[in-house]
């Protein structure tokens, strides 16, 4: 797939420059966020997709209505693994979309052992930092 690493989606090291720290919530674990930029009007529509199954969208964005935004979700395949072809297809005659995913480098796999010892880290830090 011929995938942008633009503005979108922002990088590990961005996120964490930018905050100090990454976050998360435990629902949006396994879930992969593609964004579809619309090259007309440069606007991001954020796909969701848990197990290859498309399960949301999420837009931030002020130019385009709810319908329109409904559109491209509803326009945009059903399994994550067709997205190749729908780029393609999409493209043919001239460039209308653009599928923005992220690299597979900032993927970070968390199991509550690092957790702790991150916060343990922490805590002995802050502690040690007091004195």
């Amino acid at each position: 797939m011929n995938t942008n690493h633009a503005q979108f989606p922002p990088f590990k090291s961005d996120l964490i420059k930018h905050f100090g720290y990454l976050s998360f919530h435990l629902n949006l674990i396994n879930t992969d966020l593609i964004g579809i930029r619309l090259v007309a009007s440069g606007e991001i529509i954020v796909i969701t997709y848990r197990a290859n199954r498309k399960t949301g969208f999420i837009y931030e964005g002020e130019k385009l209505n709810s319908q329109q935004v409904f559109h491209v979700y509803c326009d945009v395949p059903d399994t994550f693994n067709e997205l190749e072809i729908y780029e393609n297809q999409c493209n043919q005659e001239k460039q209308r979309i653009e599928v923005l995913a992220p690299p597979r480098d900032q993927y970070v796999f968390i199991n509550e052992t690092e957790i702790r010892k991150t916060k343990i880290k922490r805590l002995a830090s802050t502690i040690i930092n007091q004195k």
